[in-house]
């Protein structure tokens, strides 16, 4: 296969995302890597056996990789020993998921949440150099030696330790900034979901904001806030950064101050794929309320916005709606069900009807702002 590319990579698909490959090369290619070949990989576990790591060190080679990607998670111990077979760097999900945020990173908050995952992620492996290297072993194969690593370690755990207090200052400033908010009346709504559902096309939608869309995952990295007034009332849409399937603790913890406008928001809008296959749907939705629960944020109104409706049969629709329904009630008693296409602006004005009805204290309001375009689809279903 001729790939064009400055960072040529080798994707391993480990056994529990075999069934997830187009998810795994989006991230890839988002986090700008070129894959050459993919290979799946059969066994399940954390640790690779002496001739899986040789196979795959053959086959970087073969095909001219930098980079192997490990798309799910190694023990400190194999990824030592793929990089010393291959000669080349090894990444696992997290930290091509820790590139993308990098890649999109803009203010100082979202800078040192990216660094503070990626240093935490890079502790066990530093140390495992660190251990092989007191038994002997050469560890210099991709740069520094034992004492470097050394001298590393102490300045990653240090490091760790300044941005933890920085980010809980941040995260202190975060919650006094939305009780002021919720002091002059306005009401918070978060839009949350799964990355790619159309998150920020349906907050450019309902605000008349052009932040940047696409195909790529995390297009949106810290939250984007737009106050709206609708007649007379003031809601504030904040688009939060997407969903991953099994989000890794520290990122979830890292990237706690952006997550937490979630658990902030006076209501919620989860933002549903409908055009995604209808076990994939059921997939996002049940890990998307299961990050919710960690968030403590579920607790809130709660409203399903079926996104791309337009790029389904009302049949499609229903079927997911009634999927929606069954999982979001294992969760909530707080929910309700709106379809909607941000793309083609429909049904935005049930939506947002919507939010009003649930907005704490309630709000009361018939109109939108000049510019929303709806039109008659199906009502929102109760929860």
């Amino acid at each position: 296969m001729e790939v064009q590319g400055s960072r040529k990579a080798l994707l391993v698909l480990a056994k529990e995302y075999l069934a997830h490959e187009r998810e795994a090369l989006a991230i890839a290619e988002s986090a700008g890597y070129a894959v050459a070949k993919v290979i799946r990989r059969a066994k399940a576990g954390r640790r690779l056996s002496d001739e899986y790591v040789r196979r795959l060190a053959e086959e970087a080679e073969a095909v001219g990789a930098d980079t192997i990607i490990y798309y799910g998670y190694l023990e400190p111990s194999s990824i030592y020993r793929l990089e010393k077979a291959s000669h080349k760097r090894v990444i696992d999900r997290v930290m091509v998921i820790l590139e993308i945020f990098a890649l999109h990173a803009g203010s100082k908050e979202a800078k040192l949440q990216i660094e503070m995952a990626r240093l935490r992620h890079e502790l066990p492996l530093i140390r495992e150099y660190i251990r092989r290297a007191k038994m002997g072993e050469q560890v210099d194969f991709l740069g520094p030696g034992r004492y470097a690593f050394e001298a590393y370690e102490r300045h990653v755990t240090s490091r760790i330790a300044r941005i933890r207090r920085e980010l809980e200052e941040l995260k202190d400033r975060v919650a006094m900034q939305e009780a002021q908010r919720k002091e002059m009346g306005v009401v918070v709504v978060g839009i949350v979901g799964y990355a790619s559902a159309g998150k920020t096309s349906l907050f450019n939608a309902l605000t008349g904001e052009s932040q940047r869309v696409g195909p790529e995952y995390f297009t949106t990295l810290f939250a984007k806030h737009k106050v709206v007034e609708v007649n007379g009332a003031r809601l504030m849409f904040v688009d939060t950064v997407g969903f991953v399937r099994d989000v890794p603790p520290e990122i979830v913890e890292s990237f706690y101050s952006t997550l937490q406008e979630a658990a902030l928001s006076d209501v919620l809008i989860f933002v549903v794929d409908s055009s995604d296959p209808l076990d994939v749907v059921k997939e996002k939705v049940l890990s998307g309320l299961e990050l919710l629960v960690r968030l403590n944020a579920i607790g809130k109104p709660l409203i399903f916005a079926l996104n791309k409706i337009d790029l389904v049969s009302p049949d499609v629709t229903s079927s997911v709606s009634t999927a929606v329904k069954e999982l979001a009630s294992k969760f909530t008693d707080s929910f309700s069900i709106v379809p909607v296409s941000a793309k083609q602006a429909i049904n935005l004005e049930a939506l947002v009807s919507e939010v009003l009805r649930n907005a704490r204290p309630r709000v009361a309001g018939k109109g939108l702002r000049e510019g929303i375009c709806a039109e008659a689809r199906p009502q929102a279903s109760k929860g």
